[in-house]
């Protein structure tokens, strides 16, 4: 699965919400080499300085890879207090902290691969360390507006529709709840149609709409309607037509015996 994915799995979610937990600290995400990490807007993001030795010098450049291709900075361990070069775009957003290269208020365009690159100055040969991250930055969730959609009052059912404002990352589902509030199906899409000549009991309905960092879900839908408004067609049809057919064949019938109709035979 790429970075910019849009189908997300549920595992991979939950992997990510545990992942997310173990590196948030104070307020800060820190990110691991090799791992994608998932967080929300605005968010601040620490990237791990691991050089090899406390009296080395050495000089970090920080850039993105994809993607765009841009260095984002450089910085000397001989000047601790400077930043070399900063690009104009994270000029205000970009900082070393605590020997890690720290970005502030990420936004949705800060998704992509970084990478790290350490450079040692010693009495040996030059040599260097690397390092990549990835990072997925989305938007909160919205609430989920869900829709009833009935085409004809004596229709036998009923479609509901949910989307929210910002559908990309999100994964939309209905779930179906009991009187007990328990999930009784789920359906994995955003429009269901509701069949109310097979809906025997009462239920609600509920759309749940999530991303890798949040979720949110709509108010809770009930269609005990189905029943009051005679939705559920033919059988509720037969159900009344049966007795008023028996009623009137024997209303028929007793006027037709006291109007003379049926001559009574005797031998």
């Amino acid at each position: 699965m790429s970075w910019k994915s849009q189908s997300l799995n549920s595992n991979f979610f939950k992997l990510a919400s545990v992942l997310n937990l173990f590196m948030v600290c104070r307020g800060s995400l820190n990110a691991i080499p090799e791992v994608t990490v998932n967080t929300s807007t605005g968010q601040t993001v620490m990237f791990p300085i691991e050089h090899q030795g406390k009296e080395e010098q050495y000089d970090v450049t920080f850039g993105l890879k994809f993607p765009l291709n841009l260095k984002i900075l450089t910085w000397q361990s001989t000047k601790p207090g400077k930043l070399q070069i900063v690009h104009p775009q994270y000029e205000h957003r970009a900082r070393i902290r605590r020997e890690s290269v720290v970005l502030d208020d990420l936004q949705v365009d800060d998704s992509g691969v970084y990478q790290m690159r350490i450079d040692y100055y010693g009495s040996e040969l030059k040599n260097h360390d690397q390092s990549t991250f990835i990072i997925q930055v989305f938007d909160p969730v919205s609430q989920p507006i869900a829709e009833t959609l009935i085409h004809d009052q004596n229709a036998s059912n009923i479609t509901l529709n949910c989307f929210v404002a910002n559908e990309i990352g999100v994964t939309i589902y209905w779930e179906k709840i009991s009187q007990s509030g328990e999930i009784i199906e789920t359906y994995a899409k955003t429009i269901i149609v509701i069949d109310c000549s097979t809906e025997e009991e009462q239920y609600e309905y509920r759309c749940i709409a999530k991303n890798p960092v949040s979720n949110a879900s709509s108010s809770e839908l009930s269609f005990n309607e189905c029943v009051a408004r005679n939705w559920n067609g033919k059988r509720n049809s037969l159900i009344i037509l049966i007795p008023m057919g028996i009623v009137a064949g024997s209303l028929l019938i007793c006027f037709c015996k006291h109007a003379g109709f049926f001559k009574v035979r005797s031998d």
